[in-house]
């Protein structure tokens, strides 16, 4: 390991992160809010560290794929340590731990949150969260590899480690452009649901906020109650379009534009995505309409604004889904463990691995059947290799190793058995809100520190897929002396 590169590395990318701080001065400012100093400290030890570790760390060597994993992670451990200075030291969250879950969950997109009465907060740290989102929805790294010079072909490495599912293939052959055209689509999708958000009543700042969580898939509002707050069918019909296209493979969106195309967005992925949200949806509105006597088309407006909500992992909320039939929370419990597709800012195992381990299921079925019978896994008329099936098959196993274990820790703060399970799928998909104590109008504050440190891993675990994480632990990472 290259503890001297990989020092100045994340030296430069504290530094770098650090000025995302001034932004909420700025807003501080505007509003005349006290807290603007929380802020500026903030920055000062932000930066200050930042450049002791770029001082002290050398530009020497290469960055290998040890090198990767450790940048992306500890860049993530970085931002989520530094970034949860503005909540405690502005005085808004009782314990860092509370800040920490904060931070966490903005940046991995999660939307759980332990704050109440939002709008008595300041106008500056409800930004900065909205920002933590935004940052965090196409990835802290994804946006330092544009900013950061001379990685050289390390940013693969880095790249790669942090994007997860196909669109970690390169788009281009520079994976600097690759970054650049990423975050073109992210900040173009953002303008365009800000200025719909304005025309459908939204004030500038509500809609700036909302359009970060959207986009980046994250949930957090400006209101306590969320979208229910606004009740405005024009405000979730923008919010669900854009919903809905932030859970899609963004290469696709590139693939349109470069193609002039269409053809692209035939992709069977997107189909069954689409799908999905479809059939959830009617199954939903029947459940609200027949067991609990909803008027039809208040159930279809918000069924179609949940199931999009929960399926993208967004997490925001039209109504209190809490409240509905069984067959409605168990629908969308199980979407939430789905999520939306894999190259989107959208948490969850990701359609395409679901429809993969489907087909693997299939496969053996038939198998089973005729011994002798050779069964290739083929999706859009290409063959998956037997790597791409195992990966999957050990993505799904630990996924629901981690759920399990997730669970079982939180039922021992004292959480009843479906409380804990909702709560982590919740955060180990990125979703936000779960079911019970933790439903979408209530908050995590109530949970026992013990259980928001749990909670605040699963968020990290879910938005980096894991691996990027867990590889951290063991021996060979740290000890072997080979090049990987």
């Amino acid at each position: 390991m290259n503890f001297t590169l990989l020092e100045n590395i994340l030296g430069r990318l504290l530094i770098a992160y650090s000025f995302a701080m001034v932004v909420p001065i700025a807003v501080a400012l505007f509003f005349q809010e006290k807290v603007g100093w929380a802020f500026l400290i903030s920055f000062c030890i932000t930066v200050i560290v930042g450049t002791v570790m770029r001082l002290h760390g050398k530009v020497e060597g290469k960055i290998g794929v040890r090198e990767g994993f450790a940048v992306v992670g500890g860049a993530w451990i970085f931002a989520s340590l530094f970034g949860a200075l503005p909540f405690i030291i502005s005085g808004v969250v009782p314990t860092y731990i509370d800040a920490l879950f904060e931070v966490v969950s903005g940046l991995t997109t999660t939307g759980s949150s332990v704050l109440s009465n939002l709008e008595v907060l300041p106008r500056s740290i409800l930004f900065w969260r909205s920002l933590t989102h935004w940052m965090g929805g196409m990835g802290i790294i994804v946006m330092f590899i544009v900013l950061l010079p001379n990685l050289g072909i390390g940013a693969v490495h880095i790249f790669n480690s942090e994007v997860p599912g196909p669109i970690s293939e390169k788009i281009v052959p520079k994976i600097k452009d690759t970054a650049l055209i990423l975050w073109g689509i992210y900040a173009g999708l953002t303008v365009a649901t800000i200025v719909l958000l304005l025309f459908a009543g939204m004030s500038l700042f509500d809609a700036v906020n909302h359009a970060f969580a959207t986009v980046a898939t994250g949930g957090f509002s400006t209101r306590s109650a969320s979208i229910a707050a606004y009740n405005s069918f024009p405000i979730e019909l923008v919010l669900t379009i854009f919903m809905f296209i932030a859970g899609s493979n963004f290469s696709l969106f590139v693939q349109v534009w470069r193609k002039r195309s269409l053809r692209p967005l035939k992709d069977m992925e997107l189909k069954y995505y689409f799908s999905i949200v479809i059939v959830s949806t009617l199954i939903i509105t029947g459940s609200l309409v027949i067991q609990q006597g909803w008027e039809s088309l208040a159930a279809l407006r918000h069924s179609v604004f949940q199931v999009v909500a929960l399926m993208t992992t967004t997490g925001f909320s039209s109504a209190d889904f809490d409240q509905w039939s069984g067959l409605a929370k168990l629908i969308l419990f199980f979407l939430m463990f789905i999520g939306a597709s894999a190259g989107s800012t959208a948490g969850g195992l990701k359609v395409s691995r679901v429809i993969l381990l489907v087909k693997m299921g299939l496969a053996q079925l038939r198998q089973a059947i005729h011994p002798r019978l050779v069964v290739n896994i083929v999706v859009q008329d290409r063959v998956i290799d037997t790597t791409v099936l195992s990966n999957v098959g050990r993505f799904f196993f630990v996924y629901f190793l981690t759920f399990a274990i997730g669970s079982i820790l939180l039922a021992g703060t004292g959480l009843e058995p479906f409380d804990a399970m909702s709560a982590v799928i919740a955060n180990l998909s990125n979703v936000g809100p779960g079911f019970g104590v933790v439903g979408p109008m209530f908050t995590y504050a109530p949970i026992e520190p013990f259980g928001k440190i749990v909670l605040t891993a699963c968020m990290l675990l879910g938005r980096l897929e894991l691996f990027t994480l867990l590889v951290f632990l063991t021996p060979e990472f740290w000890k072997s002396k080979k090049s990987w």
